[in-house]
């Protein structure tokens, strides 16, 4: 333990023991549980070839991990599921129907190029409130087709409102505008506006956004839809962070955005802080945003390129790696944080193969089996070529 964080790594992952990272860090109320695979305690997959029973030791490792910290299935607000071939993305859900059968968490779906190791179908991560109270579904009529899933458009709890990754889908399910990113981008984000009201909640609570695009040539439409339309008026100052990355696939074929928000409820106005040395500085776009009296703080995928758009460590993914936790030091500071705050981090690979020379360098900053909950993810795109990772995390605040 440091200060009120908790470092959690049970005996069925113990091959986490020797990396800079944690199967979860609780700090305070929040669990933050990293990727959880169907392995044994050194790594080796189980269950090959068959997603279902891997789903479900996912689910047992997310179960345990709960169970330890004194919480359950009914205190997850928020799941990401990776699964390696998107058309087993409605055999995870039913899977998942087990553990949420009724009102459920809301969930971001996304087809990953892989994990840790070939052998692995799916990588489920969760973000779990345990203090009292229960978790509060919200799903509007519009968004109707998610009553038959064990997902909430959005699920709150405490301070924070978690969504879905919103996709631009009818009342039915059926893709709306196929294949058009500017539309459905402009469509999730009604929905977006429409789900955090009925959460109590609003765009100006919005600390942090990411999006999975089925077409990475999509993220200058989503991004661009949302700096430029959905958050015009919002000064650069007090923008939410945004985070795009090019995806194999979403729930289904012609769904080409999912947009996932972390709104906060905490008193005050948003405080976002980026630094020049990342080119999108000076964009409604923030390296790193917190609202006035809230811990939570969300931090943009971070990239290894300069202000001007100049690649760093061009074909070096250690060294890459080092530029981007440099960026979310730096972002940290003006926080009054450090990178010892870091509660999760999800790190997208453009080769996944990478992630043990991410690892490896990370290992200069965080302690072996005290790092932050780490969930590597193999990815189609990023948003310049050159990059070989984006790393996305969320840091805590000390208390």
């Amino acid at each position: 333990m440091t200060g009120d964080r908790s470092f959690i790594i049970p005996d069925a992952n113990a091959w986490c023991r020797d990396m800079p990272a944690s199967s979860a860090v609780r700090c305070g109320d929040l669990l933050f549980i990293a990727g959880q695979v169907s392995a044994d305690a050194k790594l080796r997959p189980l269950a090959r070839g068959d997603v279902r029973r891997q789903a479900r030791n996912a689910f047992a490792r997310i179960a345990e991990i709960l169970a330890a910290e004194g919480g359950s299935m009914d205190d997850v607000l928020d799941v990401m599921a990776f699964v390696k071939d998107p058309r087993d993305m409605d055999a995870v859900l039913s899977v998942a129907a087990e553990h949420f059968p009724d009102e459920g968490p809301a969930w971001s779906l996304a087809g990953m190029v892989g994990s840790y190791r070939p052998e692995l179908l799916v990588s489920i991560r969760a973000i779990a409130h345990l203090g009292p109270g229960r978790r509060r579904g919200v799903t509007p009529p519009r968004m109707g087709w998610m009553r038959g899933l064990p997902i909430s458009a959005a699920a709150a709890k405490g301070d924070h409102v978690f969504t879905s990754g919103l996709v631009a889908a009818d009342s039915r399910g059926l893709p709306v505008s196929p294949g058009d990113h500017f539309a459905q981008a402009r469509y999730a984000y009604d929905r977006l506006k429409e789900v955090l009201a009925e959460a109590g909640s609003g765009l100006h609570d919005v600390i942090d956004m990411i999006a999975f695009n089925h077409d990475a040539r999509g993220m200058d439409a989503a991004v661009g839809t949302w700096c430029d339309e959905t958050i015009a008026d919002t000064a650069v100052a007090e923008a939410p962070t945004y985070t795009a990355i090019g995806m194999t696939g979403l729930w289904r074929s012609g769904m080409v955005g999912a947009f996932r928000a972390i709104a906060d409820l905490s008193a005050g106005p948003r405080v976002a802080h980026n630094l020049p040395s990342v080119h999108w500085h000076a964009e409604r776009n923030s390296g790193a945003t917190r609202k006035a009296g809230g811990r939570l703080v969300g931090i943009a995928g971070q990239v290894a390129s300069d202000g001007q758009r100049n690649i760093v460590g061009r074909g070096d993914p250690a060294s890459q790696a080092r530029y981007c936790f440099s960026q979310i030091q730096g972002v940290l500071e003006k926080h009054g944080a450090g990178l010892e705050h870091l509660v999760e981090v999800t790190s997208f690979h453009k080769d996944v193969r990478d992630w043990e020379a991410v690892m490896a360098a990370a290992a200069d900053i965080f302690p072996a089996g005290a790092g932050p909950a780490w969930t590597p993810v193999g990815c189609t795109g990023l948003y310049l070529e050159g990059y070989q990772h984006e790393i996305y995390a969320l840091a805590m605040l000390p208390g």
